[in-house]
């Protein structure tokens, strides 16, 4: 079980940690990824020599760190009985499970709730560095501190000094992974031109839901189908962010600001147009602005209805979460 931290994703990221991004596969090669996950945990080997020990320590920590900034954006936003059932929400969600891989969830979602709770609270630099590291989690990192600016501009009807330090620091995050790239691959956006080894394309969000459907069942030879609980997950996906996304829009009790909605969508959005619906089950899982949506959402129902849903909801997550983990415990994709 151990090494099963470290499969799929995880054995890019630990391949990153010991070679960087030198020497690539001719196939699907390591530099599709970002390096934030392997800078982080560089020290930890460096210490400990061991890569099970990197990998679990690496991962415990950015889990807690993502429960943390969860739990603190949206008491910001909103209240701390609301923040307490976005964090139950976001434990029990079923790709929780990703958080305990060397998968880079755990720090994108730390990292960016843990930008906008630290902006609402004025500490704008401690906001300034999330907003770098968030940077080099994945490619969409970058549209966090865009967006945060974006609204930040748009409250104040101003350029302030903090927007510009935020811009600056996600620019500074994103520059150092290019660099990286140029210096390693020889091609500062080699992580571009390598999605198509996955079966990825720019497309519009109903082919890559109508290739989830197909996924149902796929033709052989197909690329990128997980195990079949998987593929009914990810199109369940796409209904729990569109509607999560949504309420956020919507929602006048309370009122979300508006870069709760627009983080919604730009963390989603390339994953929706991608053209293949594998792993969205885990692109919607660290869109965390969806657990303080339904949080809130639960919050206005009726006490019994609220938690007759609430026992619905565990139920429905810790069977699908059982079936996802038996499938991945005998090698099966799932995300």
């Amino acid at each position: 079980m151990v090494e099963l931290a470290y499969t799929y994703d995880g054995a890019h990221y630990l391949r990153i940690l010991h070679h960087g991004y030198w020497h690539p596969r001719p196939v699907m090669p390591s530099h599709a990824f970002f390096p934030g996950l392997a800078w982080v945990a560089t020290p930890v080997r460096w210490l400990t020599g061991s890569d099970a020990v990197t990998v679990h320590v690496t991962a415990t920590a950015t889990a807690v760190a993502a429960f943390l900034a969860v739990w603190g954006a949206t008491r910001e936003w909103t209240d701390e009985r609301t923040a307490r059932r976005a964090v139950v929400l976001f434990a029990l969600f079923p790709s929780s499970m990703f958080l305990w891989a060397f998968y880079s969830e755990g720090l994108f979602i730390a990292l960016g709730a843990g930008a906008v709770w630290a902006d609402r609270r004025g500490r704008h630099g401690v906001a300034a560095l999330c907003l770098a590291g968030v940077a080099t989690t994945r490619s969409v990192g970058i549209l966090v501190p865009a967006v945060i600016v974006l609204a930040r501009v748009i409250r104040q009807r101003r350029i302030d000094r903090w927007a510009l330090a935020y811009a600056g620091a996600g620019l500074a995050g994103l520059g150092a992974v290019l660099w990286t790239m140029q210096v390693q691959v020889g091609n500062a956006f080699a992580f571009v031109g390598v999605q198509g080894d996955w079966g990825r394309r720019v497309s519009w969000p109903w082919s890559s839901v109508s290739q989830g459907i197909d996924n149902l069942t796929p033709k052989y030879g197909t690329v990128m189908v997980p195990a079949l609980v998987a593929r009914n997950f990810d199109l369940w996906a796409v209904a729990l962010v569109l509607i999560g996304v949504g309420y956020l829009v919507v929602s006048r009790r309370p009122r979300f600001p508006m870069e709760a909605w627009m983080l919604g969508v730009a963390m989603i959005a390339l994953a929706l147009c991608s053209s293949v619906l594998a792993s969205f089950n885990r692109f919607v899982f660290a869109d965390w602005v969806i657990y303080p949506a339904y949080a809130s959402l639960l919050g206005r129902l009726p006490t019994w209805w609220r938690r007759a849903a609430m026992l619905a909801l565990a139920v429905a997550c810790v069977l699908t979460a059982y079936a996802l983990l038996g499938r991945l415990s005998v090698g099966r994709f799932i995300g």
